[in-house]
């Protein structure tokens, strides 16, 4: 018995009563086990258990016996996921491969359930930022590794991400690395001591160096998109100014000549077998949604529906892009839900923060949803060329969004009673005069 897999399976049993005594904890574990499987730096007994259905059904035990949580403003934001899941649930019957259809589908629909509990229990400022921590810094942590091992070898050897996680491959990994770069930069923001600043910068920092030393050519767009959405979002042009041209002195001195070869093909992309290999999938499918108004189902891919839909039957690949991932999948209206879901949770970032009222008192919350937003811009063009379409780390940040809204801004500060004169109000950091507990 190795002393690491005691040692973590004694923290996450010895957690376990405090996870249903304080359901928002369970949730938390739920979500660093998720982004960094941690489990499977293990290699005996406790790199077998499901340690995060375990803190998902202990969770949910603690929510039945506290009856805590937002739970009905929590449905009716989340309510295009819960459509999307009733439609999975058909695709899933039709299925052209039934069985990792189905294997597929428990896995989602157990993702976006703890969304819901996590959603439901984002019940404070102080929730919201310690769900940030904990997913940022579980990805920033490959990331800041990945840095360091990049410099250490000059950018000649790929990093990857941790084991059987949705980020294990290289490229997922870079996105998401980019996509929380923001999120490191908000969290700099809000800590007082200098050496935390510092330690989140440098993690930062170091996080961009590990997305050009993956090698990434669909990371490479999303790092430069995001560059230029977070130039402009940024609130403090003075000091993200410098954190760029840093990032992009470091890529140009340690990157070896055959990466930048390797991005220089973005440009001739009909002489690469990767890229054609990406508009044969996303021509598969294509012609699977025109075929089937409910789609392949999860996980169609296989020789049987290339066979019959791709432009090259001999070889299966997966979608390679969160659109036609969904577009193929589910269908038409798989697609269009996909879609519909995100535009609204970047219309309720742009709508919430422009609800605020005007004033330091605030500034830090219309920061986090403007880094939010550059965070979805680098999903967006990174998702583009990438099967991550349900990677949890999205999620979260959507329901963030809601939760930041239900919070104190459109709605709640609209009910606030006015003081009476001569009476102070003092203003939580983020939310004015809404205190949060």
């Amino acid at each position: 018995m190795a002393l690491r897999d005691l040692a973590l399976a004694l923290l996450l049993i010895g957690g376990m009563p405090l996870a249903f005594r304080r359901p928002f904890i369970g949730a938390l574990v739920f979500v660093w086990l998720g982004m960094m499987n941690i489990h499977r730096y293990t290699w005996g007994f406790a790199g077998e258990i499901s340690w995060s259905k375990l803190y998902a059904g202990v969770t949910l035990l603690g929510l039945l016996a506290s009856k805590e949580g937002e739970w009905r403003d929590s449905v009716r934001q989340y309510w295009i996921i819960l459509v999307f899941l009733a439609w999975a649930t058909v695709t899933t019957a039709f299925a052209l491969e039934p069985a990792r259809a189905f294997n597929k589908y428990a896995d989602v629909v157990k993702i976006q359930a703890m969304c819901l509990v996590t959603l439901a229990l984002l019940t404070s400022r102080a929730r919201i930022i310690a769900l940030i921590m904990v997913m940022s810094l579980s990805v920033a942590f490959f990331g800041t590794k990945g840095g360091i091992f990049t410099i250490a070898h000059g950018g000649e050897y790929k990093v990857y991400g941790p084991l059987e996680s949705a980020i294990q491959d290289n490229n997922h990994l870079a996105t998401g690395l980019v996509m929380t770069l923001p999120l490191l930069y908000w969290l700099s923001t809000v800590v007082k001591p200098w050496w935390l600043k510092a330690a989140f910068l440098g993690s930062m920092f170091l996080c961009a160096v590990s997305v050009f030393g993956s090698h990434s050519r669909g990371s490479f767009l999303a790092i430069g998109a995001m560059a230029a959405f977070f130039l402009l979002k940024s609130d403090r042009k003075l000091l993200a100014i410098p954190l760029i041209v840093a990032g992009v002195v470091t890529a140009v001195l340690v990157m070896p000549e055959k990466y930048w070869n390797r991005m220089e093909t973005i440009q001739t992309y009909e002489q690469d077998e990767s890229a054609m290999s990406r508009i044969n999938t996303w021509t598969t499918a294509y012609r699977v949604a025109k075929d089937r108004i409910t789609g392949g189902g999860f996980e169609y891919y296989s020789f049987r529906s290339s066979a019959r839909y791709s432009p090259t039957p001999d070889a299966v690949h997966s979608a390679h892009s969160i659109y036609f991932q969904n577009l193929g999948e589910h269908g038409w209206p798989g697609l269009l839900l996909f879609l519909a879901f995100w535009l609204t949770v970047w219309w309720q970032c742009a709508r919430t923060r422009k609800a605020l009222p005007p004033g330091p008192a605030h500034d830090s919350m219309r920061l986090l949803l403007r880094m939010i937003q550059v965070s979805l811009i680098a999903y967006a063009v990174g998702g583009a060329f990438l099967n991550i379409g349900y990677w949890d780390f999205a999620y979260y940040l959507a329901i963030i969004v809601f939760a930041a809204r239900r919070l104190g801004t459109v709605d709640a500060s609209a009910r606030l009673p006015q003081p009476a004169p001569g009476q102070q109000v003092r203003p939580s950091v983020a939310f004015g005069n809404v205190r949060l507990h």
